[in-house]
């Protein structure tokens, strides 16, 4: 793992396609690093074979996973078996999973066809609640419900120099996400939809359209979208050129790095 440079705060995109496979992206995964303490948000299908080209998994200080649908947490099914299969592993992973996270974990273990208490040999799963900073390291966390189908949360990530990333997670239009996320250094937006007619009546999701306007809403210093076809890139692509330089599709394998605001108007051109 390399430190980024004067200790800030750095994201790599390790997937950010949606439950459909894709070969240019796996789905949900963003590593967060600073210094030695690297912390992955969520851990969609694909995601650790990306992540095993950053860093050994085992090196990770923990995992976070904002909501139990499979394009946020099945590959800690892979993850898994990178500890030993038959013995407990000697420091076992933190893994921090959403209120109800734990039932679901365990299920997955049935389906996998592994013992009971497989994934407790490698991994320390708890739930989160949600009310309470979690600390990782020298990063302090916070969460806030989303708008989707099942219970989900987005968060915050703030780093001792005052930089402060924000993730929607899975969410459809929400003035309390804005509010959330309001002033981030660096914010990734979800935009799942091609229009809104396409999704539920409850809202789950953005189309690129709503994500940009809750970004700009919400006053994001940059954004990134996220959680989107990447067939639909090009198309991505050219309603952020609209939206202005602060704003882009992400990528995966994407680095950046997020510093503190040191102005007012201090957006990223």
């Amino acid at each position: 793992m390399t430190a980024e440079p004067y200790g800030r705060l750095r994201l790599t995109v390790l997937g950010c396609s949606t439950a459909v496979p894709d070969p240019a992206s796996p789905a949900a995964g963003y590593l967060l690093e600073w210094g030695r303490t690297a912390v992955l948000l969520d851990v969609g299908q694909g995601v650790v074979r990306r992540l095993e080209n950053v860093l050994d998994p085992r090196d990770l200080a923990g995992v976070v996973v904002g909501h139990m649908h499979a394009d946020h947490y099945l590959d800690l099914a892979g993850l898994r078996y990178v500890y030993p299969w038959g013995e407990p592993a000697m420091v076992r992973l933190p893994v921090h999973l959403p209120p109800g996270g734990r039932t679901r974990l365990d299920a997955l273990a049935t389906a996998i066809s592994e013992r009971p208490g497989f994934f407790d040999a490698a991994y320390d799963a708890v739930e989160y609640d949600p009310e309470i900073p979690l600390e990782i390291g020298p990063l302090t966390i916070r969460f806030v419900r989303g708008r989707h189908y099942v219970p989900a949360w987005g968060l915050t990530v703030e780093a001792p120099d005052g930089a402060r990333f924000a993730y929607t997670g899975d969410t459809g239009p929400s003035d309390t996400m804005i509010d959330f996320v309001r002033d981030a250094d660096l914010l990734l937006v979800e935009a799942a939809l091609q229009r809104a007619s396409d999704d539920d009546p409850e809202r789950g999701h953005l189309t690129p359209e709503e994500a940009i306007d809750l970004a700009a809403r919400a006053g994001a210093r940059a954004a990134l979208l996220v959680h989107y076809a990447p067939s639909r890139r090009a198309e991505i692509e050219a309603m952020c050129e609209a939206a202005g330089p602060w704003i882009q599709p992400a990528v995966a394998n994407l680095v950046r790095t997020v510093s503190p605001r040191v102005g007012v108007a201090d957006r990223i051109a």
